[in-house]
């Protein structure tokens, strides 16, 4: 197999990774952060705790396999985005903590102050990691100030209009999908409640709307992911986009008429197309560069040897199919409704 046959796959790997991470992160995350505004007592919000709990553990894997795997074989491109990104990646991480201990011993005590200051960690842990992820990932597509090698800005750069933008589309997409996901997942009001919420706040209205936003940001600079490589050679990349677009719409329609399994389908399928548009136009850049295209480092400029590459792909080849599949077996192994007082 050829260096940048491994190289491509290696890259179709981790997109893939985070494809499915933030996917299924959207929705997980989207039902926590819904909790304080539709809850109105104890029993509907473990209704919530018990569809988000049940997940969030595992998801959280396919974020590992995109960092791990990016470490390994594109050590240039993880250390310049760390040392750029520091502080943002640790404010992700205390979100995903927070998130995580809250979730599971927000009712280890009877104490009504350990269980409203539990309560409140969800919410804001929820809200501020799916926030970040936006942030970050829609930078990635927008590209960064990198020249020469360096970043010739700081972190706050991040927080442009299309990385602002980027962050609260990631945000309505999860409140909506949430939303929709304790529709199917529960019994009793929880679910009409979290469809109220997300129509009667404007929040299923915000989707395109920012979703046109980001496009337009990413549209506006001259390594545009619409002129990249692959867009370049083949309009029927365009077609990714353009799905967003209309997947988008149809999250809206669905919001509008309040149902709630097509809200959460097209909602999870704005998202993965959003990605794949992105990932796509970004190819064959790891950093983009939003100075110059020809700053930015590529995977062939950051790729390691090839027997490296080749030990990384054999341990994804093996424990790739092995997540995959307990995933699934998962969330069909789980497929009752929850119903009030169940744990």
């Amino acid at each position: 197999m050829s260096s940048d046959t491994l190289i491509n796959i290696t890259y179709t790997i981790i997109s893939f990774s985070w494809v499915i991470y933030l996917v299924q992160e959207m929705f997980i995350t989207g039902a926590s952060a819904l909790n304080m505004g539709i809850c109105k007592n104890e029993e509907e919000r473990k209704q919530i705790q018990v569809v988000s709990g049940l997940h969030f553990d595992g998801v959280e894997v396919w974020l590992l396999a995109a960092l791990t795997i990016t470490l390994g074989t594109f050590p240039l491109v993880f250390g310049t985005t760390f040392t750029y990104l520091y502080v943002v990646f640790f404010l992700l991480l205390y979100a995903i903590i927070g998130r995580g201990v809250s979730i599971e011993v927000i009712y280890k005590l009877e104490s009504k102050r350990w269980i409203k200051s539990m309560v409140v960690t969800w919410t804001i842990s929820s809200i501020l990691l799916i926030f970040i992820l936006g942030v970050y990932i829609s930078n990635v597509f927008y590209g960064f100030p990198l020249k020469d090698g360096e970043m010739t800005s700081n972190y706050f750069s991040m927080f442009n209009v299309t990385g602002i933008a980027g962050g609260l589309l990631f945000l309505s997409l999860a409140l909506v999908s949430g939303a929709g996901w304790i529709k199917i997942n529960t019994i009793g009001d929880v679910g009409d409640k979290a469809l109220i919420f997300i129509k009667k706040y404007g929040v299923i209205y915000t989707v395109p709307i920012l979703l046109l936003l980001v496009f337009m940001g990413f549209n506006n600079t001259d390594a545009s992911i619409f002129i990249g490589e692959l867009f370049s050679k083949s309009y029927l990349y365009f077609i990714f986009p353009l799905l967003t677009i209309v997947f988008a719409l149809l999250t809206l329609y669905m919001g509008v008429k309040g149902k709630g399994k097509e809200i959460f389908i097209f909602s999870l399928l704005t998202m993965g197309s959003f990605l794949i548009t992105g990932f796509s136009g970004m190819y064959p850049y790891m950093i983009p560069s939003n100075i110059a295209l020809e700053n930015g480092i590529t995977i062939y400029d950051a790729a390691v040897s090839d027997q490296a590459l080749e030990v990384v792909l054999i341990v994804v080849a093996i424990f790739f199919p092995i997540t995959f599949t307990y995933q699934t077996w998962k969330y069909i192994k789980f497929t009752d409704k929850v119903k009030l007082n169940d744990e």
